[in-house]
């Protein structure tokens, strides 16, 4: 916890002290909750995709196990880019996460992503889930940053 909120008060440091833009992002679900909560990703990974090669490649592996595949989302990759937040695996269900916002600086973009856990007093669905989340921004050719804003829901 201590941890995390060390995180937060960086980034916000950062954003004062160098100035910064808010950059608006679509996000590919629209609703306030992962994309996929049974991806097929399964360790914990941030991705920028900036070219349809990589997008195609990234899209099977979100799917994977999954049948049909949903069509892969057309992007304009010389205006657009895509962030792919995923969870990686876990043992019940209960997990979340969600591409909230980003803020261009002058050292490059920070991507806020929001995970959720449930509480120990939770009854979740006993099936393993790999949440994962995307979203297009405008492209910003400069190195992005990620910043993990975990929760534990107490229910």
């Amino acid at each position: 916890m201590l941890r995390d909120c060390r995180i937060v008060i960086i980034a916000v440091v950062v954003i004062a002290c160098t100035g910064s833009i808010r950059v608006p992002l679509a996000r590919l679900s629209s609703t306030p909750i992962s994309l996929s909560l049974y991806g097929g990703i399964g360790q914990p990974e941030r991705v920028v995709v900036r070219d349809s090669a990589t997008w195609h490649t990234v899209w099977a592996s979100i799917w994977s196990g999954t049948t049909p595949t949903p069509a892969t989302p057309n992007v304009d990759f010389t205006k657009e880019m895509v962030i792919v937040a995923a969870l990686g695996s876990r043992s019940t269900g209960g997990y979340s996460i969600v591409v909230d916002s980003a803020m261009a600086t002058s050292a490059g973009l920070l991507v806020w992503v929001g995970t959720s856990s449930p509480g120990a007093r939770c009854v979740t669905t006993q099936a393993f889930t790999a949440p994962v989340d995307v979203a297009r921004i405008q492209r910003i050719d400069e190195p992005v940053g990620f910043v993990d804003v975990p929760k534990i829901v107490q229910c």
